[in-house]
């Protein structure tokens, strides 16, 4: 699957072999982003979705159109770490009865496109003219919320991406008309809504800034299609986050990710990773796919898919605030690099390029420490910060290092385009 990358890394420069095939992009000199992602576009297969993909440019015609609704999402109870032991130590229940209490919440997602270009042409159809819709790709989503009138879902915009009719298959094989409530590409999110009272138990999010490497976790989804729906993978937390460079369909974006080494495969997109209570921590959205790589896949952690659920539901887009950085957390950074690179602490978050409109005071190789008195480890506690607590037109200060001496820069945030 990896047609351009054959180990001698000579091109680094972010490439796409086809609609399904994403890469990483070469920062500042840094080869650990000259690896090939392939964000798994969901047992999507044949030339039918290429040329849905590239020819049909239909749009989703179910779209819920106010945002009146709230977010309900239910937070795992805080003495629920995850791990590698159950903390519900008084109880007998094993991880099969666990896996069997919240396989309801994680249902099949099926995009459904009209026929268009060639593929009309070879049924005879006219110009513009288009028969009923059919499934070109299927993936996975969880329910996070629902009463006794409706159920949320979440799911990789990547799945539902191109539909005009989105279909979701509930864990007891009812299949239900879905409708979007919105998307972020950025993240690769997507929220759906289904009407009726399904009576599921949504499935509780752990806080993911507490996962640990080593951890054991589980990945939940219909690999391959629906032939396989209910499909269950073991593994663990290889890393705790990672960020880097993908490409989407609006263009290359950073994405910060929980690595895991448990089965990911075509179909497990926008599905479940959980920890050993049965919480969400991720939802699987990518990994990397080359005949010498196993075991490396990633999930978007829960804190940040909270984060742009809330966002979803309220105007049914996500508005970012923005620094003008591009930004790696030091500990991603290999040791040898680190020396290259000059840098005086283990921790805070390394600036490898400076949006040149900014304006903020900020130059490459600084490295943040702090934002607004709040101490930065990573990339994620500076996402999770001003995504959360603040707006376009906010000021924060940060506090960062240059030259081995510390700083100060107050900065205006601006609105992500």
């Amino acid at each position: 699957m990896d047609q351009n990358h054959n180990g001698d890394n000579q091109n680094p420069k972010l490439n796409q072999t086809t609609s399904n095939d994403y890469y990483y992009k070469k920062k500042n000199k840094i080869p650990w982003y000259q690896s090939c992602l392939i964000p798994f576009l969901s047992g999507i297969v044949g030339a039918v979705l290429i040329l849905a993909l590239y020819i049909g440019g239909t749009k989703i015609m179910d779209v819920v159109n106010n945002y009146n609704d709230e977010a309900k999402i239910t937070k795992a109870p805080a003495n629920e770490k995850g791990g590698n032991i159950k903390d519900n130590k008084s109880s007998n229940k094993s991880v099969s009865k666990m896996i069997e209490e919240v396989s309801p919440s994680i249902v099949g997602v099926i995009n459904k496109q009209k026929a268009s270009g060639l593929e009309s042409f070879f049924e005879g159809k006219s110009s513009g003219e288009s028969g009923d819709s059919q499934e070109t790709g299927t993936g996975t989503g969880v329910i996070y919320q629902s009463d006794k009138n409706s159920a949320y879902i979440v799911t990789n915009n990547h799945v539902i991406e191109g539909a005009n009719e989105i279909e979701v298959r509930l864990h007891n094989d009812k299949s239900v008309k879905a409708k979007l409530v919105g998307t972020d590409v950025m993240t690769d999110l997507a929220v759906l809504k289904i009407e009726g009272n399904y009576n599921i138990k949504p499935l509780k999010f752990a806080d993911s800034s507490k996962v640990k490497a080593g951890e054991t976790v589980f990945a939940l989804g219909n690999p391959l299609g629906l032939e396989f729906a209910n499909s269950v993978t073991q593994g663990i937390i290889s890393s705790e986050e990672r960020t880097m460079n993908v490409q989407t369909s609006e263009g290359v974006t950073e994405a910060t990710v929980i690595q895991t080494d448990a089965a990911i495969n075509p179909g497990n997109s926008g599905g479940a990773l959980i920890d050993l209570n049965g919480n969400l921590i991720g939802i699987n959205s990518m990994k990397i796919s080359r005949s010498d790589v196993e075991g490396i896949g990633f999930a978007i952690p829960s804190n940040e898919v909270d984060n742009i659920i809330k966002d979803i539901m309220d105007d049914g887009k996500v508005t970012r605030p923005y620094i003008g950085i591009s930004m790696i957390s030091i500990n991603d950074i290999p040791s040898q690099y680190k020396k290259e690179l000059k840098l005086t602490t283990d921790k805070g978050v390394y600036i490898s390029e400076v949006d040149e409109k900014a304006n903020n005071g900020l130059k490459k190789d600084d490295v943040i420490i702090e934002v607004d008195g709040h101490n930065v480890s990573d990339v994620s506690d500076i996402k999770n910060y001003i995504y959360k607590e603040k707006k376009p037109g906010d000021k924060i200060t940060i506090k960062y290092i240059r030259n081995g001496k510390e700083h100060n820069t107050n900065i205006t945030l601006k609105e992500q385009n």
